[in-house]
């Protein structure tokens, strides 16, 4: 696990794997093509007279940082020599310091390396779609980015839901915990074989995947009870927006009798067969990075998010307050908000993003 955190225009990170005694650490600025590798005397560019640092635990990075930049960090056993990419374990992106807002919005958000990354930033929800609404309660607390994130993944999970879509990676494998394969490492996702039904196959021949879109399909087998009958997945093409499986070779009939489908039936007779076989598939789904989610679809997850916040930001500031006046020799003064037992202070922006929420869902559910 590895976690980078910005402090004062300095980086904290903080490496925790029981599986190395030290790690070889890298960190690449989001406008750099390679990485650099830490050292005693910082990072630096990989080279002959390069010699890098084993460190575990926590690194304080506080060398040649520029403001407004993204930093992203990974790490390998210090021991390990000539890796691919993928066997490093990757941070998401950090900034150093600097006022400048990083997102979507801002054309200047990117995916890290070895990431998903995210639908939106904090940033693009301070300043675009919660533009001009203070983020500071007030007692004088204000919102983090981790908090502003978590909501931002909660409705990406939800616009998932609503939609039936998967948007972030998922990597789906079946009866993955039965194969021993690790969470988090070999799948994300554990499913159950699907059916075999012999009318639907032999009249459509399509199998229709749990999630969608799907990005690969690694493996689709048909079983019996026992064992694996026959692997079709080079002979099956995939139509990855709508989630289906189109089998080119002919489906199983009741007659044939190849040793798998007796293994399976021959006790009871081949009235038993459609019970008796399975498909097993393993495919990822979703999008591959945060930075392939079309822009409508982008919006709508941000906009899903800021109603989120402007609920407990709206009574942050004016927590039980709907309206006040003040009367003195003469004078008088009232003030009166949209805020209410029933309404919410950003009631007006809270509907308006909703009911477009709410069209974009009719409009794009089925398709």
């Amino acid at each position: 696990m590895i976690a980078a955190v910005s402090v004062r225009g300095k980086i904290v990170i903080t490496i925790r794997d029981s599986r190395y005694t030290g790690v070889r650490l890298e960190r690449r600025a989001n406008d750099e093509d390679a990485y650099s590798v830490y050292t005693a005397s910082g990072f630096h560019i990989p080279d002959t007279d390069t010699i890098p640092l084993s460190v575990n635990g926590d690194i304080l990075d506080n060398v040649n940082l520029e403001a407004n930049k993204l930093y992203s960090y990974r790490y390998i056993d210090f021991e390990a020599a000539n890796l691919a990419d993928s066997e490093y374990t990757y941070s998401n992106w950090v900034r150093s310091s600097g006022n400048e807002a990083i997102g979507y919005t801002f054309g200047n958000y990117t995916t890290a390396p070895g990431t998903w990354g995210t639908a939106v930033t904090p940033d693009d929800l301070r300043f675009t779609y919660l533009w001009g609404t203070d983020f500071k309660a007030t007692n004088g607390q204000s919102y983090t980015d981790e908090q502003i994130q978590y909501f931002i993944d909660a409705s990406t999970t939800e616009i998932e839901r609503q939609l039936d879509i998967t948007i972030k990676k998922q990597k789906i494998r079946c009866n993955a915990t039965e194969r021993n394969l690790v969470k988090g490492i070999d799948y994300d996702t554990d499913e159950a074989v699907y059916d075999f039904k012999y009318a639907r196959i032999s009249r459509y021949g399509v199998i229709k995947t749990r999630q969608r879109p799907i990005l690969k399909l690694h493996k689709l087998e048909l079983l019996s009870r026992w064992q694996s009958c026959r692997n079709i997945t080079q002979t099956t093409i995939v139509d990855k927006t709508k989630g289906l499986l189109k089998l080119m070779e002919r489906p199983l009939k009741p007659t044939e009798t190849s040793s798998g489908i007796q293994t399976a039936v021959g006790m009871y007779g081949n009235q038993t067969l459609q019970s008796q076989l399975f498909y097993s598939i393993d495919y990822d789904a979703g999008f591959e990075t945060s930075d392939d989610i079309p822009q409508d679809l982008r919006e709508i997850i941000a906009k899903q998010a800021a109603v989120s916040l402007l609920n407990i930001i709206g009574d942050g500031l004016m927590s039980g307050f709907s309206s006040s006046s003040l009367s003195m020799d003469g004078l008088s003064e009232s003030f009166s908000s949209t805020q209410s037992a029933t309404s919410a202070y950003f009631g007006a922006r809270i509907k308006e993003y909703k009911d477009d929420i709410s069209n974009y869902i009719k409009q794009n559910k089925y398709k």
